[in-house]
């Protein structure tokens, strides 16, 4: 199959709109008919209904945006296996919860990129159910999360610990204040929401809510307020007085794990990287 025809099966998917697609892939209009025609010839099915100047995917137009995406990342997958250039004898996909790439796989990625200069690498940050989904149709190599997926033929390990604590941009400020008006939820991942709402079941409604340590700590830096932040990265804040500790507020452990597929031939390859580092 075309993967043009697929491509632009996506983007009138996503636009909903034959001439806003046709300005993305720059083409004309009617060169956007005619792939979706041909598309829809190949298949012997309709993708598309066309209503009042309205596009909408028809029930299996809806399924097929599932298997496009499917089949496109695996044909980039594919293509990148077998047209590596000379210099990079080997690839790896990697994908991480975004609050990890804030605590230590952005460090971890910089040392294996400087120390293997062979390896071709693609990395990206994700959602929870976006990693397990992933590892499960084998479209990443090595996946980061909280919780350890239960997938048939995965490996898990435990690579780190990762301590938690209420920071917020006001000195001396008791638990009860810093969870209150001002205070940011990092979404951390199931056992921290548990053990969090354990500890404070009355809390207010956080005005913010974001997924990402970094945002949080923008956010404090810039307008002021709290959050649950790693100490490995408020340290040197609260050093300089920048930030402060709330002092009777609890700790919170997580757990980070690492994901592979034990029989792939990336698997070794896995192993020596995870073994490589010191920032676990």
């Amino acid at each position: 199959m075309d993967m043009v025809l697929l491509k632009t099966f996506l983007e009138v998917s996503q636009t909903r709109n034959f001439a806003k697609a046709a300005d993305k892939l720059c083409v004309s209009p009617s060169t956007i008919s005619a792939r979706i025609r041909q598309l829809e010839e190949h298949l012997g099915i309709s993708l598309f209904t066309r209503k009042h100047h309205q596009v909408l995917l028809t029930p299996a137009g809806e399924r097929m945006e599932r298997h496009a995406h499917f089949i496109l990342q695996a044909w980039d997958r594919a293509y990148e296996d077998t047209a590596l250039s000379e210099k990079h004898k080997r690839r790896l996909v990697i994908a991480g919860v975004a609050s990890l790439w804030d605590v230590f796989l952005q460090r971890w990625l910089n040392d294996i990129y400087r120390d293997f200069p062979t390896l071709g690498i693609r990395a990206e940050e994700s959602t929870p159910l976006r990693v397990v989904d992933k590892l499960e149709k084998g479209m990443i190599d090595l996946g980061f999360l909280y919780e350890p997926p239960l997938i048939k033929g995965i490996a898990v390990e435990e690579i780190t610990k990762v301590q938690l604590q209420l920071v917020s941009s006001e000195p001396e400020q008791n638990v009860e204040h810093a969870i209150g008006e001002g205070y940011i939820r990092v979404e951390w991942g199931k056992t921290f929401a548990t053990l969090h709402e354990s500890f404070f079941p009355q809390r207010l409604l956080a005005r913010a809510r974001v997924n990402s340590g970094g945002i949080a700590l923008s956010l404090i830096r810039y307008c002021g307020g709290a959050a649950y932040l790693p100490t490995s990265v408020v340290s040197p804040l609260l050093a300089s007085g920048e930030l402060h500790s709330v002092a009777d507020a609890p700790n919170i452990e997580m757990k980070a794990y690492a994901a592979y597929h034990v029989r792939s031939e990336q698997s070794e390859l896995v192993k020596e990287l995870l073994s490589h580092d010191q920032h676990f």
